[in-house]
This record gives structure tokens, C-alpha cells and sequence, in this order.
């Protein structure tokens, strides 16, 4: 089993559709097979806070403000910290986020809330990523690779023009861990420059024990 000097933190975001659950699931394994102690997980979560916010993705707003919505992503992202991220970082485990804070900020940002007071807030309890990859695909791809999974409806947050909104603020959002890749190339050219990226960064960091 590989050994770490200090966990590390790697987050898959992007709009829905752009294969962001694909790839960290492709991470994740291939990590494994590479000896690395590494944890996958995703929010919202099945917690109470999260299972809330899915009722809203799966059915609709319903009247819920955005602030209220906002409050939910907190609770439930406070509890994903405390009892998973944290642990595991602390345990050095590399741990794999599908969707972590800056969708929050892009999504609610989009209707209306301020996307640094966002950030702010999100920033006092929970860790930076050490490697956030940002699949980037046009908005109306997104769309349509959901309407094409006949086992699924679309919901609330996968219409179009909510979709270009929210793809505006990942775009504007620049910090030194972010790799923007295109979510337009196959599956397997996104899969190898996530692993690439990623034993680069152990590497250059000096994270591998033995």
C-alpha cells in the first residue's frame, strides 16, 4: 500500500452532463489499482441536509428561496466535512469529492446570491482542494446528454438557460488548483489527464512515502 505524507484533496466539478461522476469514478479506481488509499464520495449526500436538497433537484424549488437553499448546502457540506473529508484526510487518504463547494457557489450564485459571500461562508470550515478538475462542455451539450438517459427526467437544474448561468460563474472562477479539461473529448482522453495531473502533483509535492 502506497504511503502519504499528508491526505489529499481532488474534486470533480462541472455543469450537469459533463461526465464529471464518470471521471471521478475512473480516478478513484485506478488510484486503487495503484495501491493508494483513496476514498470516493459526492454531494449533496445522503445525509438529512442532503436528501432535502435532492427532493428540490428531483422535483423543483417549490417556493424555497435560494437563501434557504443555500443554508441546506452548508448544513449538509458541514456534515460531509466532519465526518468524511476531514477523517480521511487525516487518515492521508486521497479523497475524491464528485461536486464539492464551488458548484454551490456557481449554482446558487446563478440566482442571485453573491458568489464571494458564497465562498466566504463555505471557506470557514471547509478545506481547499489540493486538485479541482473543471470538465467544461457548452450548456446545451449538458442538456442533451441528460435527455439521452432514457432512465432519467430532467430536472430543475438542467435547464439550458439556468445551465449558461451557472457556466459563467465556473468560468470567471480562477484559482491555482483548477485544471479545465473538455468534457467534449472521450472519456478515456479526459481519464488520462486526470491521472496524468494527478501523479504529477504527488510527485512534484514530494507526498509519496514509498
Amino acid at each position: 500500500m502506497v504511503t502519504l505524507r499528508r491526505g489529499v484533496l481532488i474534486v470533480f466539478e462541472g455543469i450537469d452532463g459533463a461526465g464529471k461522476t464518470t471521471q471521478a469514478k475512473l480516478l478513484f479506481e485506478r488510484l486503487k489499482r495503484a495501491d493508494h488509499e483513496v476514498l470516493l464520495s459526492k454531494e449533496p449526500t445522503e445525509g438529512k441536509w442532503g436528501l432535502k436538497l435532492k427532493k428540490i433537484i428531483e422535483q423543483g424549488r417549490d417556493g424555497i428561496p435560494p437563501e434557504q437553499e443555500l443554508e441546506w448546502f452548508l448544513k449538509d457540506r458541514q456534515d460531509h466535512v466532519a465526518n468524511t473529508i476531514s477523517p480521511g484526510l487525516q487518515q492521508k487518504k486521497i479523497v475524491i469529492l464528485d461536486r464539492y463547494y464551488l458548484s454551490t457557489i456557481a449554482y446558487q450564485g446563478s440566482l442571485g446570491i453573491d458568489p464571494e459571500e458564497i465562498e466566504s461562508k463555505n471557506l470557514e470550515f471547509a478545506p481547499q482542494p489540493d486538485l479541482l478538475f473543471l470538465i467544461e462542455i457548452p450548456p446545451h451539450l449538458g442538456v442533451r446528454r441528460k435527455e439521452e438517459n432514457k432512465n432519467r427526467k430532467r430536472d430543475s437544474f438542467e435547464q439550458e438557460h439556468y445551465l449558461i448561468a451557472v457556466s459563467k460563474i465556473f468560468n470567471d472562477y480562477r484559482r491555482g488548483f483548477i485544471h479545465r479539461l473538455r468534457g467534449d473529448e472521450s472519456v478515456g482522453q479526459v481519464g488520462t489527464q486526470t491521472w496524468e495531473i494527478t501523479t504529477q502533483f504527488l510527485k512534484d509535492h514530494d507526498l509519496v512515502v514509498r
